[in-house]
């Protein structure tokens, strides 16, 4: 049983940081995006659109820490089982016609339009997987034996095949890491969690021979693969968009080009620049130096994330911090290693920073569930939230 009682004096300043470091991120991300569209005929629109975007964001942000974190894992399984009614309706669409509500964009049904607002709704899933996965495995019997690994198990690939579906490879990726350091957190048995391990490993090429994967993520998996080929009409071709990354992350060099917007993005030589491939504009606007800021920024949300997560004994808390953490780190990693060639092309945005309406207000939302933790300090009347004595495990 627990108390409630707001501004936890040992996390207060890590709930001021961590806001204070994603705003960072944003402005950077905002100018990058004005460099971006340096010979756009229409002026800044990107630009200007971001920036709206982010004051919702904090909105977003506002809203989720003035409503708590707990009130909303009460209601996670609602919030989850809509989200996937959601998804389920964007498959529908490709069979069955709901415009304006729901139309194509590049092949994709991906989001939901209500008049002006166009909602991306696995951008909410991301969310609703964290709430309802923290709401599950708060109870030891949920996460100390093979059976009771199950359930969150499912609710990670249930959205996973959905949104690799729309298609969306990159945001799919995400479900799965996420549900597993939320697992290995809550305090599963590590043979447990290799087993789990083991079979996404397993399970990892059937996806790619599977009706799963339509053929143009195929073809990016293969750009990975064949990516220092001297094949010219590849290049020009399929492996024109990695190329043009490389060569711009390569010729930023240790500074960069600075605020001066360079020659490669006044020719629009790097598609999806303001989006996709943002890192790469940073990196040849800011170099070596600006690459490493961007990753510690990164590193140290995550550390944040993790330190409020040690200071709760909330376990709901402590696992939505864990999760947060997660899901930011490896959108960060994707979305670097597919520009630098190390990981597929696969659409992942990276968070705060590329364009995106969806994707940077959800983040900010969930940036909000971890200072909702961190405002909220616990008067402990039972055992420690993970702690287990000999006998405990069924």
């Amino acid at each position: 049983m627990t108390e409630w009682r707001d501004l936890n004096p040992r996390l207060s300043w890590a709930g001021w940081a961590l806001p204070t470091v994603a705003i960072a991120l944003s402005l950077g991300g905002i100018l990058a995006i004005y460099i971006s569209e340096t010979r756009s005929e229409v002026g800044p629109i990107s630009t200007m659109r971001q920036i709206a975007y982010l004051a919702g964001g904090l909105l977003a942000f506002t809203a989720v820490v003035g409503i708590g974190h707990e009130r909303l894992a009460e209601r996670a399984y609602w919030l989850y089982g809509i989200t996937l009614g959601l998804l389920v309706l964007l498959l529908i669409a490709r069979k069955v016609p709901l415009e304006p509500f729901i139309r194509p964009r590049r092949n994709a049904y991906r989001w939901i339009e209500l008049g002006p607002v166009r909602l991306q709704v696995s951008e909410v899933a991301k969310i609703a997987l964290v709430l309802a996965t923290a709401w599950y495995l708060r109870f030891k019997t949920s996460h100390r034996t093979l059976r009771g690994l199950i359930p969150p198990a499912l609710l990670a690939l249930a959205p996973t095949v959905l949104v690799l579906l729309e298609p969306d490879l990159g945001t799919a990726m995400l479900f799965i890491p996420v549900s597993f350091a939320m697992i290995f957190a809550a305090g599963a048995r590590r043979r447990h969690v290799l087993s789990l391990a083991a079979a996404a490993l397993v399970a990892a090429p059937a996806f790619y021979f599977s009706p799963l994967m339509s053929p143009y993520q195929r073809v990016r998996v293969q750009v990975l693969l064949r990516q220092n080929e001297e094949d010219r009409a590849w290049q020009r071709a399929a492996g024109y968009q990695l190329r043009q990354s490389k060569i711009a992350i390569g010729s930023g060099g240790w500074r960069g080009a600075g605020l001066q917007p360079a020659a490669f993005f006044r020719h629009k030589l790097l598609p999806e620049d303001h989006n996709d491939f943002i890192f790469a504009v940073l990196a040849h606007q800011w170099g070596f130096v600006g690459c490493l800021a961007l990753l510690a920024a990164y590193v140290g949300m995550a550390g944040l994330c993790l330190l409020i997560a040690s200071g709760t004994v909330d376990p709901v808390g402590r696992l939505v911090a864990v999760g947060v953490a997660a899901m930011f780190f490896v959108q960060m990693f994707v979305n670097v290693g597919m520009t630098i060639g190390l990981l597929p092309i696969t659409g992942m945005t990276l968070p705060l920073v590329s364009f995106g309406g969806s994707s940077l207000i959800a983040n900010y939302a969930a940036l909000g569930l971890v200072c909702s933790v961190a405002r909220r300090r616990s008067i402990l009347l039972a055992r420690r939230a993970f702690e287990f004595v000999e006998g405990d495990e069924a």
